[in-house]
């Protein structure tokens, strides 16, 4: 029946061309469908046509699921957060006539106002044991959604039952086991290719709409394989060879103050007074949350952080890279898109706005600025 319920929606979506209001940048995913759909013939203009996602975006789109941003984007590659995917799981569920059983009481969290345009999304999946609040009695609306989050929420949305009893090593004896069985034993996940399944891992947006689309869309011939044991994972070099992946942090830290190419129309002191304070226009209008920054130079780094390698990683000295995973993990982002990011803004001199943080370098101290927005928290 929801399949059926699916498929006519996006007959309805295509058959009916409607005027589709201007949304706000930070709001327009969380606004209500209420019968607006963008046209099929006006594609995201970030999604390009020979994407293996290309169809799945603008058929979830065409129902009135996803509705990008008002520049026109649907920003496939960003981190999703527990807020908008709270927001699209909603909208999948209104389309098809289905509801969340609520199963806990529902206390307001401290940071979620009764105004957000994510409240009612939020608060419905809390109510259904999806979403949790940390003991501070936070729900954290613009973390990084989990992979393990992920498995729960679609699981029980779309009422996935286990049809086979195969299990990812690395979720044994998690509170997601059964979750994460039911979405691989219907093809909804077939985890890495190293056979786990990376609970604590994040996702971007555009998978976790395809993780959507295959629940909404179940083969019910599908028959799962059972998974081989996963591959141990090298151990890493105690004394790596390889160079920094932050482009100039090997140099020392007097060249990285003077010798780093500056942007064009650079004036020393004013670009970096500008920077920080669009920074705090951002948290202004989203709220506070985590404020951090450190060099760039990373034999400076490590031997001021020295200190803290006993704690961090239980004796084993501490790198510059440790660093920036331990600050990619606060920020609800992957390693390998912060490190991105950072090269970016000391090539660009840009502030770069992730959504859940904003990164921007400072070419006189030669020190990253990272700051946690919307009350984002670690």
């Amino acid at each position: 029946m929801r399949n059926k319920l699916f498929m006519a929606t996006i007959a309805a979506a295509i058959a009916i061309p409607v005027m589709v209001a201007p949304i706000p940048n930070h709001y327009a995913e969380a606004a209500e469908t209420k019968g607006s759909v963008v046209l099929a013939n006006n594609p995201f203009k970030d999604v390009k046509v020979n994407s293996p996602y290309y169809k799945i975006i603008h058929e979830m789109r065409d129902t009135g699921i996803i509705q990008g941003y008002e520049d026109g984007t649907f920003r496939p590659d960003t981190t999703i957060s527990r807020q908008h995917a709270a927001a699209l799981v909603s909208r999948a569920l209104k389309i098809n006539g289905l509801t969340l059983e609520k199963t806990k009481e529902f206390k307001q969290p401290k940071d979620l106002r009764t105004d957000s345009p994510f409240y009612d999304d939020i608060k419905s999946l809390v109510e259904a044991g999806l979403l949790e609040m940390d003991n501070q009695g936070n729900v954290n609306p613009n973390k990084a959604l989990t992979r393990g989050e992920m498995a729960k929420i679609i699981a029980v949305a779309f009422n996935l039952e286990v049809k086979a009893d195969y299990l990812f090593g690395d979720v044994k004896g998690s509170k997601y086991e059964e979750y994460v069985k039911a979405l691989y034993s219907n093809g909804v996940t077939t985890g890495y290719e190293d056979y786990t399944f990376k609970l604590n891992g994040s996702l971007t947006r555009v998978h976790y709409v395809l993780f959507m689309h295959r629940a909404m869309n179940i083969d019910a011939d599908f028959v799962a394989k059972p998974i081989p044991t996963p591959t141990p994972e090298p151990k890493p070099d105690p004394k790596p060879t390889s160079k920094s992946p932050v482009k100039y942090s090997d140099w020392s830290y007097q060249d990285i103050k003077t010798k780093i190419p500056r942007p064009a129309g650079y004036v020393a002191g004013e670009h970096e007074k500008k920077n920080a304070g669009i920074v705090q226009e951002i948290i202004k209008e989203n709220g506070h949350g985590f404020t951090s920054s450190y060099d760039i130079e990373k034999k400076a780094y490590e031997e001021s952080y020295a200190s803290l390698s006993e704690k961090y990683r239980e004796g084993v000295p501490a790198t510059f890279e440790d660093k920036l995973r331990l600050s990619a993990e606060q920020a609800g982002t992957t390693y390998e898109e912060f490190v991105k990011v950072i090269n970016q803004v000391i090539e660009t001199g840009e502030v770069h706005n992730g959504g859940t943080f904003t990164v921007y370098f400072n070419y006189q101290n030669g020190k990253l600025y990272i700051s946690g927005v919307r009350n984002h928290t670690n």
